[in-house]
């Protein structure tokens, strides 16, 4: 089943994001970019990461470098919560 794309251009004009902050993510590894015929796209996936990405940004007054850290951690802490149940289930 092939990913739903969505082009950044509009993706930035519904959401209010500039274009340079998707740049930022995307040499940051946090969102992954896809180059068809010279537009930009991102899979369906990752436009609720951009608007989270997003918030923090602009709400909280994090830059790309805070997001990344912010984001590694809640990647850990779900790791770990998936190891404890794990643990859980086999005593």
């Amino acid at each position: 089943m092939e990913a739903t794309l969505f082009k950044i251009v509009d993706i930035c004009r519904s959401n209010n994001i500039e274009i340079t902050f998707i740049k930022e993510l995307q040499q940051s590894g946090l969102i992954d970019i896809t180059v068809i015929e010279s537009q930009e796209f991102v899979p369906e996936e990752q436009i609720a990461q951009i608007e989270r990405y997003h918030n923090w940004y602009y709400n909280l007054e994090l830059n790309v470098q805070g997001i990344e850290v912010v984001q590694h951690l809640l990647q850990k802490i779900e790791f770990l919560q998936h190891e404890i149940k794990l643990l859980k289930r086999s005593h």
